[in-house]
């Protein structure tokens, strides 16, 4: 590798970044070859960085990826699509089979939260009316405890007049009795 134009040394620390013309190359294939390998193995989640102006730049870890995949081909009778299957571990169609379990899987969110969200108003709904029932059940509690309470005065009042009545009666009876106790008859006079 150290016949080969290095593009820039990255700020990560040792590890050189390299362009498409020199990891052509290093693992001996054309340039377009290998920006296909590489949108190939993209399909099959590997991650390849891109400079500002959209082009790949490689890492160490990138090229060795890349000899795996070209030597699996060129050692076996598989195609690149193979290899690099093999190499990365999921095949189009397990992707594929990924991306509809995702799919599955955010549809049945998508329902749960439509549901919740129906629950969270009708529950909305039952808290406003119990709120109302409390309110009402409040107002008629208030208003009958006002009710008893004027009773409750009614009554009182009515029992301090009846008694005040009665105290004014006795009076009335024991002034009576003590006028015709001091009144004495015309035969009282002489005993």
């Amino acid at each position: 590798m150290s016949d080969i134009a290095v593009v820039s040394d990255t700020s990560t620390g040792e590890d050189l970044i390299y362009n498409t013309v020199a990891v052509s190359k290093i693992v001996g294939v054309q340039e377009r070859t290998l920006r296909n390998y590489c949108r190939l193995m993209q399909k099959h989640h590997y991650d390849f960085q891109k400079n500002k102006n959209g082009h790949f730049i490689y890492y160490k870890k990138d090229i060795e990826m890349i000899k795996k995949v070209v030597d699996l081909k060129n050692s076996s009778s598989l195609t690149i699509k193979q290899a690099i299957s093999e190499i990365l571990g999921t095949t189009p169609d397990e992707l594929k089979d990924s991306l509809q379990k995702k799919f599955t899987e955010m549809h049945d969110i998508n329902n749960l939260l439509e549901e919740f969200s129906v629950f969270k108003n009708e529950q909305m709904e039952f808290n406003k009316k119990l709120l109302e029932q409390l309110i009402q059940q409040e107002q008629t509690f208030k208003t009958s405890i006002e009710e008893r309470d004027k009773k409750l005065m009614f009554a009182m009042k009515e029992s301090m007049e009846t008694r005040r009545q009665l105290a004014v009666a006795t009076a009335e009876v024991e002034a009576v009795k003590e006028r015709e106790r001091k009144k004495k008859r015309w035969w009282q006079f002489w005993k």
